[in-house]
């Protein structure tokens, strides 16, 4: 999962006006980050453009944290 943290951190980065200081695995997207629903959506449409992975709808309801959607990443094998 480490692998991919990293670059899920710097794509969260580049769409947040006021990013936090530091973005680990155990990030909340809500509540650490603050994003609200629409941010979540792009943030995800972005996941899937840079891994070149998809994020399938049955997914969605399990993605809390930034790790969640670096497991996503990794399961299909696009780190």
């Amino acid at each position: 999962m480490s692998d991919s943290v990293p670059a899920i951190a710097a794509l969260v980065r580049e769409q947040l006006e006021e990013p936090p200081g530091e973005i680990t695995a155990d990030s909340s997207l809500e509540n650490d980050l603050r994003m609200n629903s629409a941010q979540v959506i792009d943030l995800l449409s972005q996941v899937e453009d840079h891994f070149g992975c998809t994020i399938e709808d049955e997914d969605l309801g399990n993605i809390h944290r930034i790790g969640d959607l670096a497991i996503i990443v990794e399961r299909d094998g696009a780190t």
